[in-house]
């Protein structure tokens, strides 16, 4: 009886320094693989390590500390119309 692979889990462990693959990487971020690539081209999203020519993957302590730079530095939001409205009336 062949043996089956664990399911990865959900959630790893931020000290975990193995290899995500882009769907692991993309089942625990909620971002698109277009807006994944896209932040990588601008530099706002840590780059993929190249395993081999075909193979790309991300260590999660670097994803960890990306993530852990996001909350210390949140982005703002946007201002909306009826705020706008608001301040522009005062």
């Amino acid at each position: 009886m062949a043996k089956r692979k664990a399911a990865s889990p959900n959630i790893i462990n931020t000290a975990d320094d193995r290899v995500l693959t882009e769907r692991e990487l993309l089942e625990r971020l909620p971002l698109d693989r277009s807006t994944v690539w896209r932040m990588v081209q601008d530099g706002r999203f840590p780059p993929p390590i190249q395993l081999s020519p075909g193979r790309k993957g991300w260590r999660w302590s670097v994803i960890a500390a990306w993530l852990a730079d996001r909350e210390a530095q949140p982005i703002k939001r946007r201002r909306y119309f009826r705020e706008r409205a608001n301040a522009e009336a005062s």
